[in-house]
């Protein structure tokens, strides 16, 4: 039996959504996608840099700015994170990439190549606050065609929590990944908070320069933030390899825009129930 197959995904109100169970992972249809087993077996080299983040946490933005910092180039082009996206293209697409490539994942640890972890790769994992995760992720679904989502936000939240939708529940995502980080103590990871990144760039910025191990002046540190701002960076890239608009409003706290009341009280006592063990600490205002 295959060990994809495709879904519907239904919402409070009865709205469907598309996705594709992988291994009981649920994925984005990629056009494209090699699928867990395609990505298992990617060959990873022992410079690859590694992006790890759940869907709408600021991965296109730590993208930019990780790789203008590694190349020491304030970088003009087109070239989005999804030419090495290891779910969602063919490993050919970056095969013959030079090295050190980044390559970015919204996959747990277990899905990806042994060789990670053998190789002791450095991975970048950005966190954002789960609210803003959810509003931002409602925003994209109903965009992209292979997933076709048209429900209302009121219908989206609790099944959104219980990880219904792509990549499943944030909150198993976010605590599967600390616990790789606890079990692999020698596992180079630098874990960034979006909110962080927002309320000081070139502070996080700093700490990006460091864990890559190159020195980069303030002054060169500074044109990275004017060319990694949001309005710059959709002039750059209206849309991404798949042509989908990427870029929304890269904000925090748009949240208290959309969660009613109660829907802000649910959310709450349902997190803190999950999260009680967990020292992270999320920011949801600015």
């Amino acid at each position: 039996m295959s060990q994809r197959q495709i879904v519907e995904v239904v919402d409070d109100g009865g709205d469907a959504a598309t996705v594709v169970r992988d291994h009981g992972f649920p994925l984005p249809n990629f056009p494209d996608g090699p699928g867990i087993d395609g990505v298992r077996s990617v060959k990873i080299r022992d410079d690859d840099i590694l992006l790890i983040t759940y869907p709408k946490s600021g991965t296109h933005w730590v993208f930019e700015i990780a790789r203008e910092i590694l190349s020491g180039k304030i970088i003009d082009d087109n070239v989005s994170k999804g030419q090495a996206f290891m779910e969602m293209v063919p490993e050919e697409t970056y095969t013959d990439d030079p090295s050190p490539r980044f390559l970015n994942s919204h996959l747990l640890m277990k899905h990806l190549p042994d060789d990670v972890r053998k190789k002791k790769i450095k991975i970048i994992i950005v966190l954002r606050n789960p609210k803003d995760v959810a509003v931002s992720l409602y925003n994209f679904l109903k965009t992209l065609p292979h997933v076709n989502y048209k429900g209302e936000w009121k219908n989206f939240v609790r099944p959104f929590f219980h990880g219904k939708f792509i990549y499943g529940s944030w909150i198993d995502y976010v605590l599967e990944w600390e616990q790789v980080k606890k079990d692999n103590p020698d596992l180079p990871v630098l874990t960034l908070f979006y909110e962080d990144i927002k309320e000081d760039q070139m502070r996080e910025m700093r700490k990006i320069c460091e864990f890559l191990g190159v020195e980069r002046t303030d002054d060169f540190l500074s044109k990275v933030c004017d060319n990694t701002t949001i309005a710059s960076m959709k002039t750059r890239q209206k849309k991404d390899d798949s042509g989908i608009q990427v870029y929304r409003k890269g904000g925090v706290g748009d949240w208290k825009n959309w969660f009613t009341v109660a829907q802000n009280e649910w959310w709450d006592q349902h997190f803190q129930e999950r999260m009680a063990d967990s020292p992270l600490q999320f920011k949801y205002t600015l």
